[in-house]
């Protein structure tokens, strides 16, 4: 199984590498030259315990001495209120969101320096997305859950402007729209008359909208929201 991570030689030089992040061997071999990490690799069905947790580890021990980011997930939290800030606790519904915890953790142990991105719903790649796919075949949206969807642009501005400052432990980087899938489909073009409307359900969460005001005040990049970036009112 191969997984993709980011590594920066250099403030305008970076290259994918694609390995699997488990491999203690391979993962130091990528990184070998790199001056910062940007560790994305996850998995949400299978393997998540060994991709999510063991190659999170492995990432973090791998760039001790380098510059690391490592993301993460707003399914972290539990979703009985919303709008998280940085200095809540965890408490994971799901064993995607507790295989993301225990990554957090094995992250901060072998590599205290690094920044932890917690983020949300990606959209406006080049090609399209999960969210763009899904809007566009369409199928069931939950309206009671509600996130933070982030252009997937503005999260890559702010990360590399993230290399070059020295901030450590978790960071929200989240857009400033909270809205409910259902209605993120429809800003994506979804046809309202091919989708369905659903509520979740017991493992999932339903507000974990994320408060992104200390990335604001650390960061010049703005992580609009998605109804600006979408010409909605």
């Amino acid at each position: 199984m191969c997984a993709t991570f980011f590594s920066a030689p250099a403030p305008l030089e970076a290259d994918w590498r694609q390995v699997d992040v488990r491999d203690a061997h391979a993962v130091a071999a990528a990184v070998a030259g790199a001056d910062a990490v940007v560790h994305t690799a996850y998995r949400q069905n299978e393997d998540v315990w060994s991709t999510n947790a063991d190659g999170s580890g492995e990432v973090a021990a791998a760039a001790r001495g380098r510059r690391l980011v490592h993301l993460s997930t707003d399914l972290v939290f539990d979703g009985a209120r919303g709008r998280y800030r940085e200095v809540d606790a965890p408490a994971p519904l799901n064993e995607y969101g507790r295989s993301k915890v225990e990554a957090e953790r094995r992250v901060r142990e072998a590599h205290p320096a690094a920044t932890i991105v917690r983020t949300s719903l990606l959209y406006g790649g080049v090609e399209p997305g999960p969210q763009e796919r899904l809007a566009r075949e369409g199928t069931r949206f939950y309206v009671d859950e509600i996130r933070s969807p982030v252009q997937v642009g503005d999260l890559a501005d702010a990360i590399l402007e993230l290399l070059g400052l020295d901030v450590a432990g978790p960071l929200h980087l989240g857009g400033a729209d909270d809205v409910s899938r259902y209605e993120l489909a429809l800003l994506l073009g979804a046809d309202p008359t091919r989708i369905e409307r659903a509520h979740t359900t017991p493992d999932r969460p339903r507000d974990v909208s994320l408060d992104s005001s200390r990335a604001a005040s650390l960061l010049r990049t703005r992580l609009r929201g998605v109804r600006e970036v979408l010409g909605a009112s």
